[in-house]
């Protein structure tokens, strides 16, 4: 991937006309396709998609009320005597001035009740009286037309007439003289919804007189915060003008357009204070660090071009976004940045601009793969907002990384390096202090305690700005309509408004059922007026039938004979005829229109495709949701605000739990894959845990509660953390695969990072607006805590697992190692304290004796062989048989792991040792050390003759170290006279054991168990009549001591063959890159561990390896013998620093980047050429092959591979290898063709100087053979 982006810089680096046309062609492309983009407002997409959630929705967005405003005219004094007269009065003037100042925003404003319309509707029931009547007003129908009961009808008619009543009631009267209407008119008392309130001279008000309501409905929707503010602004005017002029009310308003602006005003007044701010801290900080003014520009170049890319791929995916989705996703933009920013730091540690893309490709496009998959993930969610959130801030990371690595190179320009006092600061950084960590790990389990406890916002309006105004008139109107408080919202869907009306009817039983059964205080009864067509059909057909001619002849006569009493003249009687005897009809369009617009105008939603008619049902509190549960056994629906809150809580909640578990598996993959290795991938992904947890937390302790904010926001630091900890991971490999200091420039470029988005965010703390106040909040909690773990808890870790061993020489820790090593230790503490506790046991059992003794020194046995086998230590023993432990000796062993007391231990149960005081002593396993019998010599073997005679006439050995303590690197030591002066003492041969490869799985001062083969070899015993090694104690010491030493120099050698180094060759490319580690484990096993070359190789010697690459073949050589001085060569600079920095590196092997055939050649005994000369020209090849030969040691050789052109069928796939390694994957690096030398040319060219040629061919599908050439005469092949 690097040598991609590389070969795009050095594209555009010498066709500068052709980057500006491309460059200015893709950015005029995207601002085209993003200038089409439809933006849409709508505050509902913060809510989730759930059909529940979205019905309600729906209602509050396309219902009047959403946008209606409520005055209130209230006494101001509660001590004052109410007086509607006075609110009225107050009202009236109210009115009169908002009429005049909120004229130009033309609302509408209704402050009393229309007359006028109560006789317009009285006119509908009375011509469609039929339709409004129920079952139970057939029941009174029959009183009324009884003789008895149609004289007292018209009795009480007449004295409504003759009564001062009102010109409408009369009017009514004389239109429906026997009341007939009437039984539907009272059916308008039930559409009060709540009885709170009362008409008073057509004006609404309080049944206390306290408070007079009224309401303006702005021509605008309530989000539409660009034309509600002004009327608001005035509206606020008249208010206080109001309350001036009259001291004895209190004028107040309250609405979703009052909150909707006062939102908008206190967001827009925020965003320019925090930006002015913003701006003054980012331009002068980044000024101040870089000290050059185009970097502001420069920094924001991949910023909008990753925000026009984003724009761009979402218009061509759906053509629409939210502009709340880009307002909370140019947060986001906060990591964008963080790409320019690397770019820049690292270019001022490195002014090579090509060696800055190679190191930032990797981190760069892995943290912005991750980040990115982090944020598309959202699609999962249940917000369109997040949605919308996720696309703009994935597509805008992928742009301004692409941008930054593609185009920022070209823009910017290399200046002369100044370190200021924050590059010195971390320069003199080396790893984390202590304390930081000791910190960590007593802080961390406490809040991961408290984390479970954080909670989540329950209140969602807590999220709303509102003036103090704004929140005494909503105080004050919840006080005076509680019933607003719990409302329940049934509504009954349809296709089109005559089916929602049908299901709506299908409801009602159930609500009047729940009204009779006292779980519904009061309903807005919309089915009493608004009928659908059928039931109104039906209605008509039932009075139809209910009118029979005898009925209607009974009603006319006795209403006759009454009215001629009463002296009413023929055309009112005429009335009673005309109701009874009309043909009636559905209701018409205009009647319709009235009754909804009158009464029911925010219960009908009626859209095309879509109707809701809604009813507000009033329920005691907290029984809402027993209501709802009812309702969904019907064909309506119920919901109340409350639920809306709960589910959106619910979704808040499995929205966040979703971000984190599958963003966390998502991310954690992608390190895996991209890593290779577990252990990277879990160094990298702690940080961001830990943090988490300390967010968590500390949002618990200090009671900050999650919202759709802060998720977002939580998306926004996960992906920051991962960045952080990919950039770190990636410097501190860098340093360890090169020994280059990246790691200051790392530091440096995630400290402007955090501080640009500390200041970016953070200065939102200033903010009154809660929303904006949350993000700063978690903004900076977040930041620090993904700060500080990144720069101290991933360095501590990767120093204590790689290279705190390595830089010590030893291979570093891996996963299954650490694995491993956990449960060897277990094993071996838990078997220590049980093995203690069987020891006591046995210690106080008064009968056994020597077999106690042995059947415990079994366990033991056992318990090591056990421990041995679970740490992956392959333990194998040579020279041995049953019968050399049935007469007792002194076993002198080499001593250079704590393995060793393991192993000898377990090769018989009849074995004791002697040890020294810390080991006697141990608190765990002393005690089975001292109950095993095993013996103490700190103070000298002279104290211990008679203990030991004792086990030796018992039939017990001796195990001895005569080294006396471990050895630092696995080198003998000088051998103490204390293990030949008890074979002396006691009679006894000494058997020497020579113990290979447990120096090799634990070293000395390590615990760590490092997985290899062990091998021990018991030597020819030495009887004590064997006067070959010596008389005396003291002599036997030297001697058998050099024998021991030769012979186990010797053992070595045998076992320690390029197979048994595999494991150290490779554990020398651990952590430097999964291709290269793989590449290193291919290589080598197709080399077949080096065996052909090293036997080529003299083991004292000097050796150059030209184009030796990584050093695989070098390090083998120099694990096979220290004398061989080995220098490697390559022309890649990038691979010499991977070689020179190997932990295995011992002082006789050295590696320079050079280009082969410049390079000094001095006097060598062997030269390897391997896979070179394709590399050359034609002519050059054999010239440097002169070269070469001429600079070997007499009796030298040159040994050198190459594709072999004369073998035509197996050389295609050399071509085909070749093309891989430097066309395609740009692993081998070329300036020229490549040329192929001919076997026989080779041959010829050996033959002319009189040289040896032996040539080698070991493989098959490739032409690549082996020709080791040298001075001597004549050739030969194999």
């Amino acid at each position: 991937m690097e040598a991609l982006f590389v070969r795009l810089y050095r594209f555009f680096k010498h066709r500068h006309r052709i980057f500006w046309a491309i460059f200015i062609s893709v950015f005029a492309l995207f601002g085209v396709l993003a200038s089409r983009i439809e933006f849409e407002e709508d505050i509902t997409h913060f809510f989730p998609d759930d059909k529940r959630v979205e019905k309600l929705n729906y209602i509050f967005q396309h219902s009047s009320m959403a946008e209606r405003v409520v005055v209130m005219v209230s006494i101001a004094d509660s001590s004052q005597r109410a007086n509607a007269d006075s609110l009225v009065s107050a009202t009236q003037r109210l009115v009169a001035d908002l009429d005049t100042t909120l004229a130009i925003y033309h609302p509408t404003i209704t402050a009393q009740v229309d007359d006028q319309k109560i006789l317009a509707i009285f006119d509908v029931i009375q011509n469609n009286l039929p339709v409004f009547l129920t079952k139970d007003d057939y029941a009174i129908l029959d009183s009324m037309t009884s003789p008895a009961g149609s004289r007292q009808a018209l009795r009480s008619t007449y004295k409504q007439l003759i009564s001062p009543s009102g010109v409408a009631l009369k009017r009514m009267l004389v239109e429906d003289p026997m009341g007939f209407s009437f039984l539907v008119l009272k059916k308008l008392s039930q559409l009060q919804y709540d009885e709170n309130f009362e008409l008073y001279d057509s004006y609404i008000v309080t049944r206390d007189h306290r408070h007079l309501i009224f309401f303006i409905q702005p021509q605008a929707k309530a989000n539409d915060t660009g034309k509600n503010a002004h009327l608001v602004d005035d509206l606020r005017v008249c208010l206080k003008r109001s309350n001036t002029n009259s001291s004895a009310t209190l004028a107040s308003a309250f609405g979703a357009t009052v909150v909707a602006v006062d939102n908008a005003e206190q967001i827009r007044f925020d965003t320019q204070l925090t930006l002015s701010i913003l701006i003054v801290l980012i331009a002068g900080f980044i000024l101040w660090f870089f000290r050059r003014k185009r970097v502001m520009l420069l920094i924001m170049v991949p910023v909008i071009f990753g925000a026009l890319f984003s724009l761009a791929c979402i218009y061509l995916m759906k053509g629409i976004v939210s502009t709340l989705a880009l307002a909370a996703g140019s947060i986001i933009l906060g990591i964008a940045i963080n790409y320019a920013l690397h770019f820049l730091v690292h270019l001022r540690h490195h002014p090579d601009k090509e060696q800055v893309i190679k190191d930032l490709v990797r981190p760069m496009l892995l943290g912005s793969t991750t980040t990115v998959l982090a944020f598309f993930s959202l699609q999962f969610t249940n917000a369109t907002i997040l949605r919308d959130v996720g696309l703009f801030a994935g597509f805008s990371l992928i742009g301004a990384a692409l941008c930054s690595l593609i185009f920022l190179p070209h823009l910017i320009s290399v200046a002369a390096y100044r370190e200021n006092i924050i590059e010195r600061a971390f320069s003199r950084i080396g790893s984390p202090h202590k304390v930081w960590i000791v910190i960590i790990a007593i802080v961390t389990p406490v809040l991961l305690y408290f984390a479970s406890d954080v909670k989540f916002l329950k209140d969602m309006s807590a999220l709303n700005f509102m003036q103090q105004d704004t929140k005494d008139a909503q105080a004050r109107l919840e006080t005076i309509n509680p019933a607003s408080m719990n409302t329940v919202y049934v509504s009954a869907e349809g296709k089109n408004l005559q089916e929602a009306l049908r299901r709506h009817e299908q409801a009602v039983p159930t609500l009047d059922s729940l009204k009779a059964a006292g779980l519904i205080k009061r309903y807005h009864a919309v089915s009493s007026f608004l009928l659908s067509d059928s039931l109104q059909a039906q209605r008509i057909q039932q009075w139809n039938k209910y009118w029979s001619a005898e009925k209607k002849s009974m009603l006319l006569a006795n209403t006759a004979d009454e009215g001629r009493k009463l002296k009413f003249n023929d055309a009112i009687l005429s009335k009673i005829d005309t109701i009874v005897n009309k043909q009636y009809s559905e209701l018409d369009k205009p009647a319709f229109a009235l009754l909804q617009q009158t009464f029911f105008q925010d219960n009908i939603i009626d859209n095309p495709g879509r109707a809701l008619v809604v009813s507000l049902v009033n329920v005691p509190q907290a029984r809402n949701k027993e209501l709802i549960d009812v309702m969904q056994h019907t064909p309506a629906h119920g919901a109340d605000r409350q639920m809306l809150t709960n589910l959106f809580v619910e979704f808040v909640h499995d929205d966040f739990n979703f971000i984190v578990f599958f963003t966390s598996i998502l991310v954690f993959v992608v390190l895996l894959i991209s890593t290779g290795r577990i252990e990277i991938t879990l160094i990298t992904f702690l940080p961001m845990l830990v943090t988490w947890i300390w967010i968590l937390g500390i949002m618990a302790l200090v009671g900050i509660e999650f919202n759709i904010i802060n998720v977002m926001i939580s998306t926004f630091i996960f992906g920051l953390g991962d960045d952080y900890s990919i950039f770190v991971m990636d410097g501190l490999q860098q340093e360890y695969k090169t020994g280059k200091k990246t790691m200051s420039s790392v530091r440096t470029s995630i400290f402007l990072s955090a501080v640009t988005t500390i200041c970016g965010l953070g200065v939102l703390i200033f903010a009154k607006h809660p929303a904006l106040w949350s993000i700063a909040v978690i903004a900076i909690i977040g930041i620090v805590c993904v700060f500080l773990m990144s720069q101290t808890l991933e360095p501590f870790i990767f120093h204590w697992l790689i290279t705190k061993r390595t830089k010590r020489g030893l291979p570093p820790m891996t996963f299954v190692g650490v694995v491993f090593t956990i449960i060897t230790y277990g094993i071996f503490v838990m078997g220590s304290f049980a093995l203690t506790i069987i020891g006591v046991i046995l210690k106080v059992i008064p009968f056994g004796g020597p077999k106690k003794q042995l059947m415990y020194h079994r366990l033991i046995s056992f318990c090591n062989w056990l421990i041995l086998t679970v740490s992956l230590n392959k333990v194998t023993v040579t020279e041995r048989n049953d019968k050399m432990f049935e007469q007792p000796s002194i076993i002198i062993a080499n001593h250079s792991s704590f393995l060793d007391i393991l192993i000898t231990t377990m090769l018989h149960p009849k074995l004791i040792l002697l040890t020294n005081k810390w080991v006697y002593n141990s608190p765990i396993f002393g005690g089975v050390v001292r109950m095993a019998g095993y013996y103490e010599v700190t103070e000298g073997a002279e104290e211990s003759i008679d203990h030991l005679r004792k086990k030796v006439g018992e039939g017990f050995s001796i195990v001895v170290f005569p080294e006396g303590t471990r050895s630092e690197n696995g080198k003998l030591n000088r051998f103490h006279k204390g293990a030949f002066f008890l074979a002396e003492k006691l009679d006894l041969p000494i058997r020497p054991l020579l113990i290979h490869g447990a120096n090799t799985s634990i070293p000395k001062s390590t615990i760590y168990v490092f997985p290899t083969d062990i091998t021990l070899k018991f030597l020819p015993l030495v009887a004590t009549s064997d006067m070959h090694y010596g008389v005396t104690y003291s002599e036997r010491t030297k001697s058998i001591s050099k024998h021991f030493k030769s012979s186990y120099q010797e053992f070595k050698a045998s076992k320690e063959t390029p197979r048994w180094f595999y494991r150290k060759l490779i554990s020398n490319y651990l952590y430097k890159g999964p291709v290269l580690e793989w590449y290193a484990r291919i290589k080598v096993k197709l080399e077949d561990n080096y065996a052909f070359f090293d036997e080529l190789v003299p083991k004292k010697g000097t050796v150059l390896d030209l184009g030796c690459g990584y050093g695989f073949l070098s390090y083998m050589l120099q694990f096979r013998s220290e004398e061989r001085i080995i220098t490697g060569v390559d022309y890649d600079d990038d691979k010499i620093s991977v070689a020179q920095n190997g932990f295995a590196k011992g002082a006789t092997l050295n590696f320079f980047c050079a280009d082969v055939t410049e390079y000094p050649l001095s006097n060598y005994d062997v030269i390897f050429v391997n896979d070179v000369l394709h590399y050359l020209h034609r002519e050059a090849q054999f010239d440097f092959l002169e070269r070469c030969v001429a600079a070997l040691n007499p009796g030298g050789k040159i040994v050198v591979r190459d594709g072999n052109a004369d073998l035509q069928e197996r050389h295609q796939g050399t071509k085909l290898s070749e093309l891989f390694s430097v066309s395609l994957l740009g692993f081998n690096k070329s300036t020229q063709a490549l040329t192929f030398i001919s076997g026989k040319e080779v041959t010829a060219f050996a033959s002319a100087r009189g040289w040896k040629l032996e040539v080698f061919d070991q493989t098959k599908l490739t032409s690549n053979i082996i020709f080791v050439i040298s001075k001597d005469a004549g050739h030969g092949t194999v």
